[in-house]
This record gives C-alpha cells, sequence and structure tokens, in this order.
C-alpha cells in the first residue's frame, strides 16, 4: 500500500492536480475515518455536497477499502456523564488491570458536545460510504480486547447496515480484500472450520452476536467462559 494519506472529502475540482495525483497514486486501504476527511470539518460536514459525491466516487473507483473504526471514536467520547459501560458492556467484564485504565474516566472535556458530533458524523460518514460500494471492513484498533469488534458491529448497524451486511464486515469482506475467500469468511465445505457458535439469532437483533458460546478453531471447539476465565475476564 502506497503510504499516502488520502483526505477524500477535500473542496477539490475534478481537475485539481492533488486529486489527479491521488488517482494515479492510488491506495489499497485508509484505517480510521480522520484520514477520510479533515477533523476540522467532521461536524459540519455535509455528505450530499458535490464535494462529498465526488469524494465517495473517487473512493469507489479505486476499490480503495475503508476500516472506520467507529468503536475506538465512540470510546474516546466517554467521561463520567458517559460511563463506557453504558455502550460498551464488555467493560463490566474486564480484569481490574485493565479497568483502571479503561473504565477511569474524567467530567466531560470543554469540547464534549464537539466530540459527540463528530462521533454522529462518523456514522454517518460509514453508512454513505457503505450505500456507495465502497467495502467497509471491521477493525477497533484499541478499545476493549475481546469485545470492541461486537460494538464495532453495532454500530454498522447503526450506520444503516443490515446486521448481515454488519457482520460481513467482519467476515467475508476481509477476506475477500486479503484474497483468501477461498480459505475463510464464509461456512463451506473446504474452507476452515474457524468460527463462532452464538446464543441467539444476530439477524433479528445484532446485539446477540456479544452472545458467544463456542469457538471452533482447526476443526477443535472451545468453550467461550473458559477462555474468558483463563485471561482474568468475566465470562
Amino acid at each position: 500500500m502506497l503510504q499516502v494519506l488520502v483526505t477524500a472529502f477535500e473542496a477539490v475540482e475534478p481537475a485539481d492536480e492533488n486529486l489527479q495525483f491521488r488517482k494515479k497514486a492510488g491506495q489499497d486501504q485508509i484505517n480510521r475515518l480522520h484520514y477520510i476527511a479533515r477533523m476540522k470539518a467532521i461536524a459540519a460536514l455535509d455528505l450530499n455536497s458535490p464535494q462529498s459525491r465526488r469524494a465517495l466516487a473517487f473512493l469507489v473507483e479505486h476499490g480503495t477499502v475503508i476500516d472506520p473504526t467507529l468503536a475506538l471514536f465512540e470510546f474516546m467520547t466517554r467521561s463520567t456523564a458517559k460511563p463506557p459501560v453504558t455502550f460498551e458492556l464488555g467493560i463490566a467484564k474486564i480484569p481490574p488491570e485493565l479497568a483502571a485504565i479503561l473504565a477511569d474516566v474524567g467530567p466531560p472535556s470543554p469540547i464534549a458536545d464537539l466530540q459527540e458530533r463528530r462521533f454522529a458524523k462518523f456514522v454517518a460518514i460509514t453508512g454513505a460510504l457503505h450505500k456507495a460500494g465502497v467495502p467497509i471492513v471491521a477493525g477497533t484498533d484499541q478499545c476493549v480486547p475481546g469485545h470492541s469488534l461486537h460494538r464495532e458491529i453495532e454500530l454498522y448497524v447503526q450506520a444503516g447496515f443490515t446486521p448481515m451486511e454488519a457482520i460481513q464486515a467482519a467476515t467475508i469482506v476481509p477476506a475477500r480484500v486479503m484474497g483468501l475467500d477461498k480459505e475463510v469468511g464464509t461456512v463451506e465445505p473446504g474452507k476452515r472450520a474457524d468460527l463462532i457458535l452464538v446464543g441467539g439469532n444476530p439477524l433479528e437483533s445484532i446485539h446477540n452476536i456479544r452472545n458467544v458460546k463456542y469457538v471452533v478453531a482447526d476443526g477443535k471447539m472451545y468453550d467461550c467462559a473458559e477462555l474468558w476465565r483463563s485471561v482474568g475476564f468475566k465470562p
């Protein structure tokens, strides 16, 4: 991947030399949405503007993959007024060593309202990217180990994905992006026996994706409660 940060949602004209350079340079994937739009302009970004439509078309044309990391940006809005456990249930299950870091929050910052508006716009941008046909892959950067991927998937549904589309963003879509879709990404004969078994239907409620009961890896089944306890988490 070329190490070029593409600030796609800029006010550029089709003939702009900078945009033409980007078209020639290309980029396989962009991680974190703040590399899609300038941070100072995100809250006021008009997704229906001509500039935004050109930016979406640019990303679709080049097959650029986006890893939004919505769970990370939401986690940045946590405070005593918005405890992380109110939106990331995994916080209640982490060991004390992690709780001292992740669950210890201060009062809302002076720019709390701006942070909330930015996060809401990030969700909207993710929905617009998906609707336009830009490949979305689920990633979290760093939040709550073992849990924030579930939150990322939940946020995709909030952004307008169907539950199946949100699940695919963490399964078959990244498999295709990496050229591994013949090996992983779906449950089919001949593919690796790596999968999870959940209690409840996530297609009826995406929150059921959190109810993982068993993990199958390399054809071996593991009890999730035992795995959680082995690393100090509550099941």
